[in-house]
């Protein structure tokens, strides 16, 4: 299995993954350890979203793609606070049949010396649900620690959620590198 990543995607970008990612934007399965999902969203919508988020300063944005080229989800360092040189790492693997072969794994992997050596940060940090096993196992596995359990910290579906907050600090990434 051989993952890679394509970008930093721009604005020009979006029509040529804008088909992808409308296959599961609104599939609750695949969207449901993300925050901002609490209606159906047009293509519309989605196309003015992801042109801003590419065009954001304070977000990097990557395609994920499979062996044979195909895109099959989306890794991201977001929220980018230049002052303290810390991001937040979000990613989705937007195909159920990619899902379980190691892409979020190796796009983590492959993002960091991005975050750390190019983009010039000191943390990269990610929060989840606290029943988000897969998470929880990848980030772990790659070395990241958990800073704490933020209670109550999202209200979605009518109810509040706990969270998860890890984090990988560029010297710890050297230190395993």
């Amino acid at each position: 299995m051989s993952t890679r990543l394509r970008g930093p995607l721009t604005p020009d970008d979006v029509e040529g993954i804008l088909d992808d990612v409308m296959l599961w934007i609104n599939d609750p399965e695949i969207v449901k350890n993300l925050a901002r999902f609490d209606h159906v969203i047009t293509r519309d919508e989605e196309r003015e979203f992801l042109k801003k988020h590419f065009a954001s300063p304070t977000d990097r944005v990557f395609a994920i793609e499979n062996e044979r080229g195909q895109y099959v989800g989306q890794i991201g360092i977001h929220q980018i606070y230049w002052p303290a040189k810390n991001g937040r790492l979000g990613t989705v693997i937007g195909r159920r049949d990619e899902w379980g072969r190691g892409h979020a794994s190796a796009a983590i992997e492959q993002l960091l010396p991005i975050a750390f050596e190019k983009i010039g940060l000191n943390k990269v940090w990610a929060i989840f649900y606290t029943t988000n096993a897969r998470m929880r196992h990848i980030t772990s596995k790659l070395g990241f620690v958990q800073e704490g359990v933020l209670l109550d910290e999202y209200f979605h579906q009518n109810a509040f959620h706990d969270m998860v907050r890890v984090c990988m600090l560029k010297r710890q990434w050297n230190e395993r590198s």
